[in-house]
């Protein structure tokens, strides 16, 4: 698995980057590290205290919270609350895990980057229903830094950075199938909507595979123009899927205009997703199959949607799994753009209702680049 650390840095070269944030960070807001230590060892107690989030990606401002990941020998039981303290004007925030917890945690991300991508989304989505620390905290370990200006877990950046990129890159696939059913549909609106989507996580998929991991999505525009501006790009690959990204990103929002209503906008999102996934290692081509998720049948022909006696989905003019796309075989991510109209809104109203889900799967996966 090819290391990913932001913009060739070395993993001390990025440690002091992010302390020298931390720093000025604290700096102006006449914050001592020993002062906040002696602090939150007489909140929490004893442990390795971790600064987290925006100041470590110097991305705080001067009324950000300080979020603090506190770990300690002992184990803990039970789900996590965190620790609010309102000192001195400042409002700081602690969660406290255990070593062996996050060891735990460590390994599994390690496994997971090993996996073929299907599985490594799989395991990511169902990270928190199973899993202390949960997905967003486990990223602030490993990018947190201590308050000796160490990044203690950061060695485990490689495997982040390739679980977090190809769980957005999947949504990323998802959000383009969702476009271009808006669009087949005649959603003339809502394809907007959905296309926008799309470079979010797209922008968070480049991001993240290029070792700048942060789960907030406020963040993601801002780091992406930071990103654009350093450049940095690991090879040109990944640079042409940029700058088409950004080519895009400036032009969607003209289709809301109603004299583009009518003119086609999903095919280009689908293209650039599907670069996407060639540019990062991930795969050489995509696939879009469906299947249902039970309690539907068909009821009163004509109508848009409604609920069963037994509480399940029903949908106009679907009697069985065959009657909706996509249900046998998985076709290629551009062959949705065959679909007629009513065929189309069917499957976006069952996507939607949640009575069918989609199946993304990746054909030819790589090693990575």
């Amino acid at each position: 698995m090819p290391s990913r650390f932001p913009h060739f840095l070395s993993p001390d070269e990025l440690t002091a980057r992010r302390h020298a944030q931390v720093t000025a960070f604290l700096g102006g807001r006449d914050l001592d590290p020993g002062w906040l230590s002696d602090l939150m060892r007489e909140r929490v107690g004893e442990g390795l205290l971790l600064l987290t989030s925006s100041p470590v990606h110097g991305l705080a401002n001067p009324t950000s919270d300080l979020d603090f990941i506190r770990i300690q020998e002992a184990a803990i039981d039970g789900p996590r609350i965190s620790t609010k303290i309102f000192e001195n004007g400042h409002h700081l925030e602690v969660v406290s895990f255990s070593e062996a917890e996050l060891a735990s945690n460590l390994d599994e991300l390690e496994r997971l980057a090993s996996l073929p991508a299907e599985r490594t989304v799989a395991g990511f989505r169902a990270w928190d229903k199973q899993r202390e620390p949960r997905r967003k905290q486990t990223e602030r370990i490993v990018n947190g830094i201590a308050m000796d200006g160490s990044a203690p877990y950061l060695g485990a950046l490689p495997a982040l950075a390739r679980v977090w990129s190809r769980a957005a890159l999947h949504t990323a696939v998802e959000q383009v199938v969702h476009t271009t059913l808006a669009e087949k549909a005649g959603e003339a609106r809502g394809r907007v909507g959905y296309a926008y989507n799309v470079l979010l996580h797209l922008m968070d998929a480049l991001l993240s595979h290029h070792g700048d991991v942060y789960t907030t999505r406020k963040w993601y525009v801002l780091r992406w123009t930071r990103l654009m501006a350093e450049g940095g790009w690991h090879d040109e690959h990944l640079q042409s899927v940029a700058v088409g990204l950004e080519r895009l990103r400036k032009d969607v929002h003209t289709f809301l205009a109603p004299d583009l209503a009518g003119e086609p906008l999903a095919a280009p999102f689908a293209e650039l997703a599907l670069a996407a996934v060639r540019a990062t290692g991930t795969a050489r081509g995509v696939t879009v199959g469906v299947e249902l998720t039970g309690g539907v049948r068909a009821f009163l022909p004509g109508s848009a949607l409604l609920l069963g006696p037994d509480g399940g989905v029903v949908l106009p003019g679907v009697g069985t799994e065959s009657d909706l796309p996509f249900t046998g075989a998985p076709v290629g991510l551009d062959d949705l753009a065959a679909l007629d109209a009513p065929a189309a809104a069917t499957l976006l109203r069952a996507l939607r209702a949640g009575a069918a889900r989609l199946r993304i799967g990746y054909q030819g996966e790589e090693d990575g680049r």
